[in-house]
């Protein structure tokens, strides 16, 4: 069994920022894109694979979204690039739980 440990959210996960993305370039597709109030529309190519984790950057950061097919992180979120051997739910659950804004 497995204990708990106190460390930095850095050392358990890596944010990274989304991607650009304007309704003039968005393509019809089939691959979710994913903005910081949750799925905006779809696109034709995917800039991560799933399943992912993401969160608003601003005004809606502390929302928290999990999606298990590719998409597209936009611009206006942070996502899980790296969950550094941690379950993708479990990171899920832990960003739903933290005050983001306090």
């Amino acid at each position: 069994m497995s204990e708990w440990k106190e460390m930095q959210l850095g050392d358990a996960i890596t944010l990274q920022r989304g991607y650009d993305l304007t309704k003039k370039n968005q393509k019809q597709g089939k691959i979710p894109v994913i903005s910081s109030s949750g799925q905006s529309g779809y696109h034709n190519v995917a800039k991560t694979s799933g399943p992912g984790v993401i969160t608003g950057r601003y005004g809606t950061i502390g929302q928290v979204y999990y999606i298990e097919e590719d998409f597209w992180p936009h611009n206006t979120t942070l996502f899980v690039k790296e969950f550094k051997g941690n379950h993708r739910k479990f990171v899920y659950y832990l960003l739903k739980k933290m005050d983001f804004v306090g």
